[in-house]
């Protein structure tokens, strides 16, 4: 309305669907613990401070843990790979590319915690995605991340990388914030379907202006 002078009568929101991507569940078996982010890897995503705050953690985390990237390669991704391989060559980064549902739906689900260091984003569906999962979310407190994700994530400053390895620190030693997280983020998503996104847009729209 303020940038384009549009009349608040011929706005509404709707936001996106979230769901299940399919049927999965805890692994049983003995995993390594890790941090998961999905999604692209373009400059606005923050994800040179990501792999700056994993950095910081691990230099005073005594057990195992691995950061874990997945979206589909490209020059970004390509690029963020050679800033993590050259400039910290020792931690234990993986980059899977593109996955299936399937293998999506596992990820989330045995994530240690899921991670959205983002400076500015349209909606942001996969913290949503993995909170679906019952995963514990971590987000940065920029764009409309708040608005969309509620109280269901642990929020930090994306232009802190030391407040973010604090914050997944936070979530790896205090069992009763990672279940607290994973609890409201369960209800946080029933906010969201395809179904009330379709009839809010339905009831909304002038068929006899189309």
């Amino acid at each position: 309305m303020e940038k384009l002078g549009v009349a608040s009568g011929k706005i509404i929101v709707t936001y996106e669907g979230v769901g299940h991507l399919c049927h999965s569940e805890r692994s049983e078996e003995s995993l390594t613990p890790y941090i998961l982010y999905v999604g692209a890897a373009y400059p606005h995503k923050n994800l040179e401070r990501l792999l700056e705050a994993f950095a910081m953690l691990k230099n005073d985390w005594t057990g195992s843990l691995s950061l874990i990237l997945v979206g589909r390669p490209d020059y970004f991704y390509e690029r963020l790979r050679r800033l993590a391989y050259e400039k910290y060559p020792w931690l234990p980064i993986f980059f899977l590319g593109e996955v299936s549902d399937a293998g999506l739906a596992d990820l989330y689900q045995n994530a240690s915690a899921f991670v959205f260091p983002s400076l500015s984003e349209g909606f942001g569906l996969p913290p949503l995605e993995a909170m679906a999962h019952s995963a514990p979310v971590l987000s940065s407190n920029a764009s409309c991340l708040p608005e969309i994700l509620g109280t269901a994530a642990l929020y930090f400053d994306p232009y802190k990388p030391e407040e973010l390895s604090f914050r997944i620190q936070q979530v790896l030693t205090d069992e009763n914030l990672r279940q607290k997280l994973i609890a409201v983020g369960l209800k946080q998503v029933q906010k969201y379907s395809w179904q009330k996104c379709a009839q809010l847009t339905w009831s909304n729209t002038h068929l006899d202006k189309i």
